[in-house]
């Protein structure tokens, strides 16, 4: 016999503008979720709740899930600069586009057109850092508080060997 819907929790996982760290937290599947994470993480009204990968805020409850990722952002959109090779190309994202998406576009016909070998082996980095960005994080968590533009390198340095 399965539990009344009520008792159901939903695991939200949540990241934020300029934070390496997830917040996950559990909230019951019928209640306000958008109410319940701004609660629990002491958002302002101003602030946007994303799901990942999605170009609007929410502004509702999603439906019929039991695991949500979302993103905690000022901003609706941002400019994200990728510099490769003494260039910067830009394109507007919603905050929560993950990094896997930016660098699509980055490799792609409308960024700089790489051939598939070295799509392959391409990263976004961030300005001066030793790693890649993970691919499954979003943009949004790596923006500084009040900026609504991403600097990012595109390399096709080789990671895997440490």
């Amino acid at each position: 016999m399965k539990g009344n819907d009520v008792d159901e929790l939903v695991r939200v996982e949540v990241e934020r503008e300029d934070s390496n760290e997830i917040v996950e937290i559990a909230v019951p599947r019928n209640s306000d979720m958008l109410g319940e994470v701004r609660a629990r993480l002491g958002l302002e009204a101003h602030v946007h709740i994303f799901e990942r990968d999605r170009d609007e805020p929410l502004d509702r409850n999603i439906e019929d899930r039991r695991h949500l990722r979302l993103l905690a952002h000022p901003h609706r959109a941002l400019d994200v600069v990728v510099r490769y090779e003494h260039q910067e190309k830009d394109h507007r994202f919603a905050p929560s586009a993950t990094v896997f998406k930016v660098l699509q576009w980055a490799v792609g016909k409308k960024g700089y057109n790489l051939d598939p070998t070295a799509a392959a082996k391409a990263n976004l980095i961030l300005p001066g850092a030793e790693e890649p960005l993970p691919r499954d994080r979003t943009i949004g968590s790596f923006t500084k508080p009040g900026s609504r533009r991403l600097v990012v390198d595109l390399t096709l340095k080789d990671f895997t060997n440490g």
